[in-house]
């Protein structure tokens, strides 16, 4: 059985340089944004999305998301409404997957959810294959997580 394709959507390196050293022996491809990610999953397969919640270092034309919206969401305020998109951007590129038709790829989002567990059911609910990991999480724990997600069926990745 082939290894593993794991695509990191980071805003750094740093998920990268860390998996690739101390979770070794899946195959690591990097997106540095949504449409980066959404361009790669169009040429390649992909059996897993780690993916950071917040994009803070990108070039605020790189996030997805309707800025006007998030705008008067933070009563008007359109650095509040930036800084929306800036911390939950993960969020918005998990929806962007979903719609473009790669909702059937498994995601583990670097989010602690375990002082939310209402939000998470309610994600959950629209994305299945959500897991999550915090920060402060071990090798082992990473590598316990991937091995758990199943992979996807061959027919699931072809259409």
């Amino acid at each position: 059985m082939s290894p593993r394709t794991v695509l990191i959507v980071e805003d750094g390196d740093e998920y990268l340089e860390n998996l690739s050293r101390f979770v070794p022996g899946p195959r690591y491809l990097q997106a540095h944004g949504g449409a980066e990610a959404l361009e790669l999953l169009a040429r390649e397969p992909v059996d897993l999305v780690y993916l950071d919640m917040r994009f803070d270092r990108v070039p605020r034309s790189a996030l997805l998301g309707d800025h006007e919206a998030a705008t008067r969401e933070q009563n008007g305020d359109p650095l509040r409404g930036w800084r929306h998109l800036e911390v939950n951007q993960g969020l918005f590129i998990l929806d962007a997957l979903r719609r473009g038709g790669h909702g059937h790829v498994p995601v583990i989002l670097a989010y602690d959810f375990s002082r939310e567990r209402r939000r998470l059911k309610h994600l959950q609910t629209l994305h299945p294959n959500l897991h999550w990991v915090p920060d402060a999480v071990t090798p082992d724990e990473i590598r316990a997580l991937m091995a758990s997600v199943p992979r996807i069926e061959a027919e699931r990745r072809d259409s």
